[in-house]
């Protein structure tokens, strides 16, 4: 295991890895929050606890949170797999920083862009975070045949 950790490769890895899960705990945070603000809950445990109205669909703004909260853990999932293959099989410190920073940066700014309602920068920003699983997967296809 120590050798991992000597790895810059890796520790980028553990390092942006980290930062993702916190990112999806912020946005679970924020679904919370936006529920707790309209007083809006579909389950009549947490209406009861929290003296509200049980609400028989999810309020619109809670949607688009749990939207964005659910396309962040579809990313994140090709991410944790894909870059720890292209960690193993030796990937350069200049290419984990450009891929998985790139990724980061893409999926921070998703989640921003979609609370925000602002297109073309969702999509743009969605589609720079597939790139960047798309190219680290191609290297480990290749370093693996």
């Amino acid at each position: 295991m120590q050798f991992l950790l000597e790895n810059p490769a890796f520790k980028l890895y553990a390092l942006v890895s980290t930062l993702l899960s916190l990112h999806l705990l912020v946005l679970a945070g924020w679904t919370a929050a936006v529920r707790t603000k309209l007083k809006s809950y579909v389950n009549p445990e947490d209406a009861v606890a929290l003296k509200a109205a049980t609400a028989e669909n999810d309020h619109p703004d809670v949607l688009r949170v749990k939207r964005a909260h659910q396309n962040a853990m579809e990313s994140a999932i090709p991410f944790f797999t894909v870059g720890l293959m292209y960690t193993l099989t030796g990937a350069s410190k200049a290419g984990a920083q450009a891929y998985f920073l790139t990724f980061l940066a893409a999926r921070v700014l998703h989640s921003v862009f979609y609370l925000a309602q602002k297109q073309p920068f969702r999509t743009i920003s969605y589609a720079i975070g597939a790139l960047a699983i798309t190219g680290m997967a191609v290297q480990v296809i290749r370093l693996s045949i």
